[in-house]
């Protein structure tokens, strides 16, 4: 996704759907994939600290991880009063994507997204795992390929350099002017 339609996807459910967007939020900034999402109780984040903690028996390689959560997650948690809920409460409840004592299905992030893209008439290449490789690819870009690696939990840069497809990444000018000594 583009700058300029994430920005679209932001505007359009904080407007419309507040506790989806922190899904997709957390989505694009933890990298926390859509199944290990519906694992998430809200005693799971650590807020001084600024992370999540991911138990290894609902990940996808069965090892416990932290990740780091974005400062705008955080406060987008704090005004839909995620934090007023109990602590085992899961973070994506059955009931609309809010804290609830039951556990979302995974496909309901899937079937949202479809309703989302639907009207935003995106194309149907645009999925809500899109989000997460946007995120891997804007974070490499901004920060680095290894707090990109640590952040998705990859075993090596490898894996996290498949997110950074050619024509998203930047050309830069100055190499093509570069006077060198060869």
């Amino acid at each position: 996704l583009s700058r300029e339609d994430l920005g679209v996807l932001r505007d359009y459910l904080r407007e419309r759907h507040p506790h989806y967007l922190l899904a997709c939020m957390l989505e694009y900034y933890t990298f926390i994939r859509p199944e290990e999402l519906t694992y998430l109780r809200i005693g799971d984040f650590r807020v001084r600290e600024m992370k999540v903690v991911l138990r290894g028996e609902h990940t996808k390689n069965r090892r416990d991880a932290a990740v780091a959560v974005n400062a705008d997650v955080f406060r987008l948690m704090d005004a839909l009063g995620v934090f007023a809920h109990a602590s085992g409460e899961y973070l994506f409840g059955s009931r609309d994507f809010r804290p609830g004592p039951e556990r979302i299905e995974g496909r309901r992030f899937r079937d949202e997204w479809l309703k989302v893209r639907r009207a935003l008439r995106w194309p149907s290449s645009y999925q809500f795992y899109s989000l997460k490789d946007t995120g891997i690819r804007d974070l490499a870009n901004a920060e680095g390929i290894v707090v990109a690696r640590d952040q998705a939990r990859h075993s090596d840069v490898a894996t996290t350099n498949k997110y950074l497809k050619g024509d998203a990444m930047k050309v830069h000018e100055e190499v093509k002017r570069f006077k060198g000594g060869l």
